[in-house]
């Protein structure tokens, strides 16, 4: 698997021979964005919660009195807690808005605990379209400012608070950095997105290459940003569209990460080269043969389980530099 600096990230990145074990339970498998009805897809994620998940130290499971109401936040510690304080990682699940739970998350947030030796927060954010933006941004935007508030009492290095997520998550993460840089919020240790959306993907080679066939369609952004986006709203600020942001400078270290066979790929990738171009430190990593949802599917493809502990082990390194 190809990882890169600032300095070598590549003009473009493509797929290469798709994995077997996991084109083959994807044949099976959920689909995120289909013609199915929101309540439908999201009973059909539960596939993604797996019946003898990894062991961590212990879980915590807290209720934070957000702007909104009460955020369920699922905490990990791992098994060999080592130093008095740890690195953090919060962490914010995909799912395009509409779909995605803690349990649905549950194995891969214990392998970036245990594989990274840190406590991660996974955060139940509410979702769309009961809930539309910037309900989630402001929701993840708190769990950051609180637990840079109480990092003392809950055992966390404050200067080793890292902040991420996959898909909507990604994109929930480059926006909340973007904002916190903007309004001199708290100094982000390393931000982690995973195939971010940073933009719609209609118009990118990925987008038309993996229009359908994959765990994500992409006719179902449409959905997506349909559920988010308040009417009238301008979906193109960068708030929103990160990837349209006129200034990229000045945010925190990144360990961002592409797939071959997602509609997200262009414009993961393109958000990477503008954190290198702006003179961020940038670490990309491109999975060539494997899809979206790679932490997820751990269980069902080898080449997904060791893209994640590779992804976990980039996290424990770099949050310790």
């Amino acid at each position: 698997m190809p990882i890169f600096d600032a300095k070598s990230i590549p003009d473009a990145v493509t797929s290469g021979t798709k994995d077997p074990e996991i084109a083959a339970w994807l044949k099976t498998g959920p689909v995120l964005g289909s013609h199915k009805p929101i309540h439908v897809q999201r009973r059909e994620h539960d596939a993604f919660i797996d019946k003898d998940p990894p062991p961590v130290g212990r879980i915590e499971h807290l209720g934070l009195p957000g702007p909104h109401g009460t955020i369920p936040v699922r905490v990990y510690h791992p098994s060999t807690a080592g130093a008095a304080s740890l690195p953090a990682l919060i962490y914010l699940h995909g799912g395009g808005f509409i779909v995605g739970s803690l349990d649905q998350f549950d194995t891969a947030m214990r392998r970036f605990c245990e594989g990274a030796g840190i406590q991660v927060y996974g955060v139940d954010y509410k979702l769309a379209p009961e809930y539309q933006w910037p309900v989630q941004i402001e929701e993840g935007e708190f769990v950051v400012r609180w637990l840079f508030e109480h990092a003392g009492e809950r055992g966390v290095d404050a200067g080793r608070i890292a902040l991420g997520g996959d898909s909507a998550g990604g994109n929930q993460t480059c926006v909340i950095t973007q904002k916190l840089r903007d309004e001199g919020g708290p100094k982000l240790k390393l931000q982690l997105p995973l195939y971010p959306e940073t933009k719609m993907p209609f118009d990118t080679p990925a987008g038309v290459e993996n229009v359908s066939g994959g765990y994500v369609d992409t006719a179902g952004v449409l959905l997506f940003v349909w559920s988010l986006v308040p009417e009238g709203t301008d979906y193109s600020q960068p708030y929103i569209t990160p990837l349209n942001a006129t200034d990229f400078s000045g945010l925190p270290p990144a360990i961002l990460v592409t797939c071959g066979f997602d509609m997200l790929r262009d414009v993961g990738h393109a958000y990477a080269r503008k954190l290198a171009a702006a003179g961020n430190d940038i670490t990309y990593a491109h999975y060539p043969d494997l899809p979206h949802g790679i932490i997820q599917m751990t269980m069902h493809s080898a080449e997904c389980l060791r893209a994640t502990n590779e992804v976990a082990s980039l996290l424990g390194e770099k949050i310790r530099t």
